[in-house]
């Protein structure tokens, strides 16, 4: 399994659209057999799905992500887990030990930890209430 991570000094990049590297880390189980570092910059957002796809990533561990380089990466087969933060390490070690739901993980301000799926569409609230 390839896993990339956006960063930016030493930790997990903010907002992917527009970090400039990814370490790519090839997992095989938990163990750790391949590493190197991506560079991002000056890519436009369907270049950056395509060269992740080019590269064979199966899953993106990043900080915030746009709708549609969310929609371009699920489309093309790569399993995105969104509004994670943290030291690339940390966030490496919980991925492959299965704690990357902890709280300490998750973007301050994003409660609910509503990471795997937007709500799309029409909710319930002040707009129903005429």
């Amino acid at each position: 399994m390839k896993i990339a991570i956006p960063t930016w000094q030493g930790r997990v990049s903010p907002v992917f659209d527009v970090a400039e590297q990814a370490v790519l880390v090839d997992l095989n189980g938990r163990q750790e057999s391949d590493r190197c570092t991506e560079s991002l910059r000056g890519m436009a957002l369907h270049q950056r799905a395509e060269r992740l796809a080019e590269l064979g990533v199966d899953v993106l561990l990043c900080g915030a992500i746009s709708w549609q380089l969310e929609m371009l990466l699920t489309s093309g087969g790569i399993q995105v887990v969104s509004l994670i933060c943290g030291d690339v390490e940390e966030v490496l070690k919980a991925f492959r030990n299965g704690t990357l739901k902890n709280e300490q993980y998750a973007m301050p301000g994003c409660c609910g930890r509503m990471r795997r799926g937007r709500r799309r569409g029409r909710r319930r609230g002040w707009q129903d209430n005429r």
